[in-house]
């Protein structure tokens, strides 16, 4: 059917014209409204309103102003002094003020496009004071559905979000937000601690859905832990920041924060930093990302990226870099005092780790330290998260030298006098009171493997190169599978167990060490070449304790020692046995022995060939019954312990002089040549006592002095063992029978 076109315009005519009528009545309304209605006459029943809802009292000294302009009917609402009570249980405490709030909205684009176009938000003077009692009540719990505060609201399930769907708002226009001087103070009296943010001031451009606006804020925070130390910091910040409400999606962009930290724990008045960051924050996405975050202090920089994937169930990757500085001269600027010797310790430092992280694993792909001139890089793994971890770490490092980094010994006070000596009675105590060596509860709950390799590593002044450590842990049970390196031309195996299961730990240490150069070593570690040689020793040893006393005292095993071309500084045997042998005539024989008893300051060290022994370790002291030694000089064969709990040595050996011994006309001990000398070692291990058994020496000197003497009275010549060699002379042969008897040989 046809329309008649004279119709169709009159209809649409009136539709204009009622549409016209209906704008007009609008905009009359709106303007007449704040004309015709005063805000202020309804203050009596907002107030009586919160007293019946809150049991609080409010009250509004300033104007409530209404005003709309015909232009886009813009209404503008703003709200003078307000202020609200706390609950009855704090009469003192005002909970909540401000002195101005100011909105300006457009409603035709509200009514027409469903747009929020705000003009301009004002908020200024507010106060907001929160306290929690001694007893755990606050003056907010009533307002938060607490105890004591009536029946919460009923709590319904808010529906799913329907997939697709739109805000009911369709867009955001806001031309400014401008907040200045507010004031939010918590005061936790159950706990004596206080925070307060004071003068926060927010000034935001004009805010559009999708475009970025600028956005600046200010704040003083104060940290107060009841311990006469609080902390103060002042924040200044600035960024661009883009929003998609409807996808909850929001772009921080160039964000720049620069703060002021004061007191507290600081060991400096003041304290600077500088923080810049672009953030990508999609929530709809269940995305999250840091760009870049720089963190800045005088000289110290970190760089870090991040992301984030899924919210629930997060998979995290992200990297960390500091950048090169000096942790001495940072230290140093701080007033804080390094505890190492070293003054070329921590002069450098740089690091860096990429890692990956999800919910039941973390993986650092890349780990980097430049310490000094110490290079480490590696790997490391965290897995079985977040129950029971399990550790893998992988690091390789260059070289490194662990001197540099010993700790300073700490000085007495001035006037303070020594710790008095212990006391024998007083020390079981004092081994009792000795901190226990192994962490027994970390042990018990780590499960770990390490692969660690060092090109070159210098600690307690010694030397290693190509060190490589295998280790592993599991509830408890550590191994160490192996440990080796070079060490002074030789090798160094070491592999070990420690059970930490048991309430009294186990271990069990074989270590071997081949072809080693013990002279350059010790005297890199002690500045004294107190042995020489090159060594080749294995031990095996099984012990238990927490403490280094118990785990010496209960070791046991065996250990093998040979020792090639070496010689000991300590071990004077020549020249022990040449005093002896001129104390012979000393009228006064106990002042003899203990002269000859007496360390030997100088003197030469004994050298040989060839030493070799073994043994076995019985609760901390080795026992050894094959000592055996030779040199040029002389052989040497003997048997003795070395207890290792009190640092104590007995040995006694048996020396047979060369008959070469005097080749050099040195000693002038030709005539004890084969003759067995007792020799006895023993002391500490820092003062060694060294004798030969005058009675032997004397004993064969008197016996050839006889035989030369009846030499000459029985005519020929007579060996030291008698033999007579010409004339045969029954009688003589009697004569040498019964010396022997009387010399014992």
């Amino acid at each position: 059917m046809r329309i008649p076109e004279d119709l169709m315009s009159k209809a649409v005519k009136w539709i204009i014209g009622m549409f016209a009528v209906l704008v007009g009545l609008l905009i009359i309304i709106a303007f007449s409204l704040p004309r015709l209605i005063d805000p202020n006459d309804y203050k009596g029943t907002i107030a009586r309103k919160v007293q019946e809802q809150t049991g609080r009292e409010l009250s509004i000294p300033g104007d409530i102003k209404l005003d709309v302009s015909l232009l886009g009917l813009q209404t503008m609402f703003s709200l003078g002094d307000v202020k609200l009570s706390s609950s009855p249980d704090f009469p003192d405490t005002e909970f909540f003020s401000s002195r101005q709030v100011q909105i300006g909205l457009a409603l035709w684009p509200l009514i027409s496009k469903k747009e929020l176009r705000v003009s301009n938000i004002h908020l200024e003077g507010v106060n907001v004071n929160l306290v929690r009692n001694e007893d755990g009540s606050s003056n907010w719990g009533d307002l938060t559905g607490k105890p004591g505060a009536g029946p919460p609201a009923r709590e319904t399930e808010a529906p799913p979000p329907v997939k697709g769907a739109k805000t009911a708002l369709a867009g955001l226009d806001i031309g400014g937000v401008l907040i200045k001087d507010i004031n939010v103070s918590l005061e936790d009296r159950q706990a004596g601690r206080t925070v307060r943010l004071s003068d926060f001031n927010l000034d935001a451009g004009h805010i559009r859905e999708g475009a970025a606006f600028p956005l600046a804020a200010d704040f003083a925070l104060l940290l107060d832990d009841g311990k006469g130390k609080p902390l103060n910091a002042r924040i200044d910040a600035e960024t661009g920041l883009t929003l998609n409400l409807e996808r909850q999606h929001f772009l921080v962009d160039g964000l720049t924060v620069d703060g002021v930290l004061q007191g507290g724990a600081l060991p400096v008045p003041e304290l600077a930093f500088n923080l810049a960051a672009d953030l990508d924050l999609d929530l709809g996405g269940q995305k999250i990302e840091v760009k870049k975050l720089a963190l800045s202090q005088e000289d110290l920089r970190l760089d870090a990226t991040l992301r984030v994937d899924g919210l629930a169930a997060p998979n995290v990757s992200g990297t960390v870099n500091i950048a090169q500085f000096s942790p001495r001269a940072r230290a140093e600027s701080l007033g804080l005092a390094l505890p190492f010797e070293d003054p070329r310790s921590l002069t450098s430092m740089t690091a860096g780790i990429d890692f990956t992280l999800d919910p039941s694993k973390l993986t650092v792909s890349r780990l980097l330290l430049n310490l000094d001139q110490t290079t480490a890089e590696g790997t490391a793994a965290v897995t079985g998260l977040p129950g029971k971890p399990a550790y893998d770490l992988t690091v390789h490092v260059d070289q490194i030298d662990l001197d540099r980094y010993k700790m300073k010994k700490v000085a007495a006070a001035a006037g303070q006098a020594a710790p008095p000596p212990i006391a024998p009675s007083a020390a079981p105590a004092a081994a009792a009171a000795e901190p226990p060596l192994i962490p027994v509860e970390l042990l018990r709950g780590l499960n770990f493997t390490a692969d660690i390799r060092v090109d070159t590593l210098k600690a307690a002044k010694m030397n290693l190169a190509n060190i490589a450590i295998k280790a592993s842990g599991r509830d408890g049970l550590v191994k160490l599978e192996p440990l080796s390196a070079g060490l002074y031309g030789g090798t160094l195996d070491v592999r070990a167990d420690l059970d930490s299961r048991p309430a009294v730990p186990t271990a069990r240490v074989a270590k071997t060490l081949k072809g080693v150069q013990l002279g350059p070593m010790l005297r890199d570690m002690t500045g004294k070449e107190e042995v020489k040689g090159r060594a080749d020793i294995t031990a095996d040893i099984t012990t238990r304790g927490l403490t280094r006393q118990e785990l010496t005292r209960n070791a046991n095993g065996t250990m093998n020692l040979a020792l090639a071309d070496g010689e000991i500084a300590k071990l004077k045997i020549i020249d022990t046995i040449r005093t002896a042998r001129a104390l012979i005539g000393s009228k006064d024989i106990t002042a003899a022995l203990q002269q000859q008893a007496a360390p030997q300051a100088s003197g030469r060290p004994t050298s040989f060939a060839a030493l070799t022994g073994s043994g076995v370790i019985t609760n901390g002291v080795f026992h050894n019954n094959d000592l055996a030694a030779e040199s040029e000089l002389m052989r040497a064969t003997g048997k003795g312990t070395v207890d290792l709990v009190n640092e104590r040595i007995d040995y006694l050996l048996t020396i047979y002089l060369a008959k070469t011994i005097d080749r050099d006309q040195e000693t002038g001990l030709v005539d004890l040549a084969d003759t067995p000398i007792p020799y006895r070692v023993k002391g500490t291990f820092d003062n060694i006592e060294q004798t030969a058994a005058l009675e032997e020496i004397v004993k064969s000197g008197a016996k050839k002095a006889l035989f030369r003497e009846l030499e000459k009275q029985l005519g020929g010549e007579t060996t030291e063992e008698g033999a007579k060699k010409e004339p045969a002379d029954p009688a003589r042969d009697l004569i040498n029978r019964g010396l022997k008897g009387i010399f014992g040989k």
